[in-house]
């Protein structure tokens, strides 16, 4: 029953989500390397052979080649269907579950890839997470889950100190972590190893990110773009996270966000995506979700949502060429504060780029942003901070 349930939700808040941003039809950026890869998945082609998951299921779905953009389109849509079981499982009335989905539908975690990141799997890694927590008091699927979102995306690897406390909070047993993180990751070690050896197109792996390192001057910019995509792709909704944080219930879950955060700090050392690896966030915001509603307020979670939508509406941030992003990450901007050095191209398309010191990030870079910036930053504070009002007006009542 909370299947078909699910499966309701998740379609409707999708399809109430595409009246905000209707889907667009082309795959772009990498999404034309998934959509390739899923034509074929086992020949190992292009230069990310080794994220092999999406393009395969694809392929088995008959969504292979031109298919496989309706295939991404059907990846969100999981999401979201994971999203309201997992609602439900944790004890959500049906109306709260849908709540709770909607807002996901409304930010970064959906809307995202509709227009900027199109054919991007990254939904299927959020829901796996999910299918982890909800199995999480079984060792053997939770860890076999964890070796396939490896085979989606490597980034699942900087979660294990959060799924380490999750498994935690469920009392599992640590030998049992120890063996089945280890067997995920050595499996996966010889996939990656024997994938080296038979893609000849194979261009973004380990060593790719050692050549191209990030830290400490790339990563400050990232870290920094990165809160401002938080503030403008999920916008008021954050609140229920500082009312979360700052509620005086202590059971252990305020730490889903901070470890979540170390994730994505950590992430952000080799990796230049923040628009899309800060997304981690929709997990420890559906577990607030669920505690904000749990105490009543539905009416404020709905003016959220509804306050937060108006304002994607009336600046639209899903475009890279959208206020602020292209304020304070435009490639121009990048390059020429000498944040992003561009390298002779190798081969047709390549990209290389590496990064430049701290120094280019604090005396170039910083000076021209700073005054955009700082509206983000304040209108994030100000969001933070009306959460915290709101969870210490609430112990002030009790």
């Amino acid at each position: 029953m909370d299947l078909l349930l699910a499966l309701g939700l998740g379609g409707l808040a999708y399809a109430l989500s595409c009246v905000v941003v209707p889907p667009e039809a082309v795959v772009k950026g990498f999404g034309e390397q998934w959509q390739m890869m899923s034509a074929a998945p086992l020949e190992l082609r292009g230069l990310l052979p080794q994220r092999l998951l999406a393009p395969l299921l694809a392929w088995l779905c008959g969504c292979g080649g031109d298919g496989y953009v309706v295939f991404a389109r059907g990846l969100a849509v999981f999401l979201l269907v994971t999203v309201a079981l997992f609602a439900l499982r944790r004890g959500a009335a049906i109306v709260d579950a849908a709540l709770v989905t909607l807002a996901v539908a409304a930010t970064a975690t959906i809307q995202l890839y509709k227009e900027h990141w199109v054919g991007y799997p990254d939904p299927l890694c959020y829901a796996l997470l999910f299918w982890m927590l909800l199995l999480v008091r079984h060792p053997g699927p939770f860890w076999g889950l964890f070796l396939l979102n490896l085979l989606n995306h490597e980034l699942v690897v900087f979660v294990l100190p959060w799924l380490w406390f999750v498994r935690r909070q469920a009392h599992g047993k640590w030998q049992h972590d120890v063996l089945g993180a280890g067997l995920a990751l050595g499996v996966y070690g010889a996939f990656y190893l024997w994938v080296q050896q038979h893609a000849p197109q194979q261009v973004f792996d380990a060593a790719y990110f050692a050549n191209h390192p990030l830290f400490p001057g790339g990563s400050l910019v990232v870290w920094l773009l990165a809160l401002v995509h938080l503030v403008v792709a999920f916008g008021p909704v954050l609140a229920v996270l500082a009312w979360h944080q700052h509620r005086r219930v202590r059971d252990g879950e305020r730490w889903h966000l901070w470890l979540m955060a170390l994730s994505a700090f950590v992430i952000f050392c080799i990796a230049f995506d923040w628009a899309r690896h800060s997304n981690l966030i929709v997990v420890p915001f559906v577990i607030a979700s669920l505690a904000f509603l749990r105490a009543g307020y539905r009416v404020p979670y709905v003016g959220l949502i509804a306050l937060g939508v108006v304002l994607m509406m009336w600046v639209r941030p899903w475009s890279p060429t959208a206020w602020p992003t292209h304020a304070v990450a435009a490639v121009e901007l990048l390059v020429h504060a000498g944040v992003a050095v561009v390298g002779p191209a190798r081969y047709p398309g390549d990209l290389n780029v590496t990064f430049g010191p701290v120094s280019a990030a604090l005396q170039n870079w910083l000076p021209v942003v700073w005054q955009t910036l700082a509206v983000i930053y304040a209108i994030g504070v100000a969001i933070w901070l009306a959460g915290a009002w709101f969870a210490r007006r609430e112990a002030a009542r009790g």
